[in-house]
C-alpha cells in the first residue's frame, strides 16, 4: 500500500500540528509556528500534553486528523512518523520540521519555519507519496511507514524465521529477529542491521535478518507488490 497524500491546490484554510513536548523550547517554536500561520489568516489546530508548557488551546488527536488540512509535525522522525500512523486512512500530507537528533523525514528545520510556512499556506509545495506497510498477525493488523520488525524478545534464546514471497520459500534461518522495511524505512533499523538504503520513490521493500545465525542469509530487495509472509518457529512465546 501507498502513504499517499494528495497535493493541496490553492490556500490552506487550516492547519494541524503535532507536537513531541519532551523537546526544549518547543513552546517558543509552537508560538512561532501559531502567529505565522495565523498571519496569513488560517486556523492552528495543535495536538500535544497540557502538562508540557505548549500554551496554546489544544485538540485530542481525533479532531486533529478530521479537521485539519494539513499536518506540521514538530520534532524528530518519530514524530513525523507518529503523524503518519495518526493519517494512514485520510492521508493528510505531512511537513516535518526537525527539532530532534535525527532528521532524515523532516522537509524543514526551525530556522526554515517561515519560508516554509509561506510556501505552505500558498499551496506552492510538492507533495511526496511514500511506500507503507500493513502488517497481519492473526485477527491484528498494524500500520508502518518505516518497518515491520519481529524479534525473539528478552530471552537469549535464537528463534527460526521461514519466510516466504508470494508464494515462494526464500529463507529459513535461526537468529535473533528480521526486518521488513520501506524504502522510507531503509536509513533506520534496516540499516543499523546492514540493509542497504533505497531512495524514497522506489517501489520496493527491504527484508534484512537480525543477527542470523549463517553466512548465507543477506537483505533482500523484494517488489513491493509482493506479500511477504513470515513463520516464526521457537519453543518459547517471548516472541516481539
Amino acid at each position: 500500500m501507498r502513504y499517499n497524500g494528495d497535493r493541496v491546490s490553492g490556500p490552506v484554510s487550516r492547519v494541524g500540528v503535532v507536537v513531541n513536548t519532551t523537546k526544549r523550547g518547543i513552546g517558543g517554536v509552537v508560538d512561532q509556528l501559531v502567529a505565522l500561520v495565523s498571519g496569513h489568516g488560517a486556523e492552528v489546530l495543535v495536538c500535544g500534553n497540557p502538562e508540557d508548557g505548549v500554551s496554546r488551546t489544544l485538540v485530542d488527536e481525533k479532531t486533529l486528523v478530521g479537521e485539519s488540512e494539513i499536518l506540521i509535525a514538530l520534532g524528530g522522525d518519530g514524530t513525523i512518523l507518529h503523524a503518519a500512523s495518526l493519517v494512514q486512512e485520510k492521508g493528510t500530507p505531512i511537513l516535518g520540521v526537525n527539532l530532534g537528533r535525527l532528521g532524515f523525514l523532516a522537509d524543514s528545520a526551525p530556522e526554515e519555519l517561515e519560508d516554509a510556512i509561506d510556501r505552505l499556506i500558498q499551496g506552492s509545495y510538492r507533495v511526496d507519496e511514500r511506500l507503507a506497510l500493513e502488517a497481519t498477525v492473526g485477527d491484528t493488523k498494524a500500520f508502518s511507514l518505516n518497518e515491520i520488525v519481529i524479534e525473539k524478545g528478552v530471552l537469549a534464546r535464537l528463534i527460526e524465521l521461514k519466510t516466504w514471497i508470494g508464494e515462494v520459500p526464500v529463507s529459513s534461518f535461526w537468529g535473533n529477529g528480521l526486518i521488513v522495511s520501506t524504502p522510507t524505512g531503509s536509513t533506520s533499523y534496516s540499516l543499523s542491521a546492514g540493509g542497504p538504503v533505497l531512495h524514497p520513490s522506489l517501489d520496493s521493500l527491504i527484508i534484512t535478518p537480525i543477527c542470523p545465525h549463517s553466512l548465507s542469509q543477506r537483505p533482500l530487495v523484494v517488489p513491493a507488490d509482493q506479500q511477504v509472509r513470515v513463520q516464526v518457529v521457537a519453543e518459547h512465546v517471548d516472541i516481539i
